[in-house]
């Protein structure tokens, strides 16, 4: 499940028709905003719907008793000045919502964009009273080496310590082994959990001392062929500046393991070209692939996917005019959605993005009338849509999710999966299923299990709700997965496509807790022997692992 790439193209030089549209974005200190006031005038407590009634309720805790007013308030809120950590703790606490269920989605947003603002921001600690890390760091590291259960605070509070509190472990084999770990949790967490292991991944990616250790530890995941977290691994890399990293994710371009770290090297291309990681020499050869992926003759088109985050980078590279459209006319007639990447910033054209999300919009019962708000709320559900990159939509959702929208928010996903329209359109419907990995419950899982049967869909619309079904909850009987099995063990066309549908489908059956079950279905049917070293990463996952990732 990472880049700073909700600003990409936002110093695109718009001097000609032929050069890329900006891809819009919104700075997360407003969209931080945005979610702390949404949940303020969506509360039962008239008093606390109120600037004053909330600021004498924010200042009874004595931590927070200066300085604090209804301006204090409305600045942050409307995004005019960033707020703390230890100031959302404060919004949660007077809110009465759990702990960290707003700081987690801004934190994962301000690690996203980056910039000085959002490195103090995160650097900031969340308002929680000091722990002497130095006293629990043997045990902790005991438990990371020797198969304790830890949990989302014990990695936060150990990475805090060793990126911001002067922390430091030797030998490099044991941050090795630490980092090791981490990624393992974070591969196979979800929710707040992921968001807690992911940020505290990218503390040590970016920390001079243990940024080594981590890039040696996802290259190595990267050239593992059957490695369940390849494109998470890969895309991780793009949190830091190390050559190494670049490298890494040239390596992955030029000669990728599998379509899988290809992919994750794209997504991760574009937050290293917006922070200049490459050389001059490195981002040549960046051009070369994008060239290459876009207009060479692959006898089996490359998926979706690909394709959107190789034009996402048309808005980053150092093109001419004449190359951009060369580039782009002669993609748009294998890969139409590169011309609307190229020509919009988004998935769709203006006129279809802004229907379908005033459509979305409406379902979500929003009765705040000022337009600053309602613009950052149509924004992120725009992102939500048709953001050409994954991992802003991804964002999206968890911003949604947190806040007051979420129900209806899925609700409304469902709904467009309704829409014959769209699940026949890779374009509309991936990114549909794949924000109900983060908003779908129970209600919609019923709509999801019945498009990885259905038939006459595009088969990245049925990948995708075998994946998004994973993390949906509740659980479908045991025929249900027997029958989503037996129709795609067998379609694929050829050894690649194999391979594909495969590792989707043992994904699926892994986060829904159906390893056994596919193990016995493997072994019934020899032409899905594959899954067998699909699922090997999978099966071989230690038990305390698993544990952990879900604390």
């Amino acid at each position: 499940m990472g880049e700073a790439r909700a600003g990409e193209g936002d110093d695109v030089v718009r001097t000609a028709t032929a050069r890329p549209a900006v891809i819009r974005w919104t700075p997360w200190p407003v969209r931080a905003g945005w979610l702390l006031r949404a949940h303020r005038l969506r509360h039962s407590d008239s008093e606390l719907r109120r600037l004053p009634g909330f600021a004498r309720a924010y200042c009874k805790d004595p931590r927070h008793a200066g300085g604090i007013s209804p301006s204090s308030l409305s600045r942050w809120e409307n995004g005019l000045v960033p707020v703390t950590a230890g100031c959302i703790r404060r919004y949660e606490d007077v809110l009465g919502l759990a702990p960290h269920r707003l700081l987690l989605p801004i934190q994962t947003i301000a690690r996203h964009e980056g910039g000085p603002a959002a490195a103090a921001f995160l650097r900031g600690g969340d308002g929680a009273p000091d722990t002497d890390w130095d006293r629990r760091i043997d045990s902790l590291l005991d438990q990371v080496l020797d198969g304790g259960v830890l949990t989302g605070a014990d990695w936060d509070g150990l990475t805090r310590w060793a990126a911001y509190g002067g922390g430091r472990v030797f030998p490099g084999r044991i941050r090795q082994a630490v980092v090791h770990r981490l990624l393992e949790e974070t591969l196979v967490s979800d929710g707040n959990s992921w968001m807690r292991r992911f940020e505290a991944l990218s503390r040590l990616m970016a920390d001079p001392l243990w940024g080594p250790e981590a890039i040696a530890v996802c290259a190595g995941v990267a050239e593992q062929s059957e490695h369940a977290g390849s494109i998470e691994a890969v895309c991780a890399l793009d949190g830091s500046p190390h050559p190494d990293a670049g490298r890494t994710v040239l390596r992955q371009l030029t000669d990728p393991t599998t379509a899988d770290s290809l992919y994750g090297a794209l997504l991760a291309a574009a937050r290293k070209t917006r922070k200049r990681h490459f050389t001059t020499e490195q981002t040549r050869t960046l051009v070369d692939v994008v060239d290459g992926l876009l207009t060479g003759g692959a006898r089996v088109p490359h998926p979706l996917c690909t394709v959107e985050a190789a034009a996402v980078l048309l808005h980053r590279l150092p093109l001419s005019a004449a190359h951009t459209t060369r580039l782009t006319a002669t993609a748009a007639d294998r890969y139409p959605v590169v011309r609307t990447v190229v020509a919009h910033g988004s998935l769709a054209d203006p006129a279809t993005a802004s229907i379908i999300t005033g459509r979305f919009v409406a379902q979500l019962g929003d009765d705040e009338a000022r337009p600053q708000a309602a613009a950052v709320l149509s924004g992120i559900v725009d992102d939500l849509l048709h953001h050409p990159v994954a991992d802003v939509r991804l964002y999206a959702a968890m911003l949604l999710n947190a806040s007051p929208y979420g129900s209806q928010a899925a609700t409304a996903l469902a709904a467009e999966l309704r829409h014959s329209g769209t699940v026949r359109s890779e374009a509309r419907a991936v990114p549909v299923l794949h924000a109900l990995r983060v908003l779908g419950e129970p209600g919609q899982r019923c709509v999801v299990a019945d498009l990885t049967l259905a038939g006459g869909l595009p088969q990245g619309v049925v990948l995708a709700a075998v994946h998004a079904l994973g993390h949906i909850g509740g659980r479908s009987p045991e025929t249900y997965w027997r029958a989503v099995f037996h129709q795609h063990a067998r379609a694929a066309a050829d050894a690649t496509e194999q391979h594909r549908v495969l590792k989707r489908l043992v994904y699926g059956f892994a986060m829904a807790d159906e390893l056994d079950l596919l193990t016995a279905l493997v072994e019934d049917q020899a032409e899905a022997a594959p899954a067998q070293h699909l699922s090997g990463w999978w099966s071989g996952l230690a038990r305390h692992v698993r544990d952990s990732a879900r604390s």
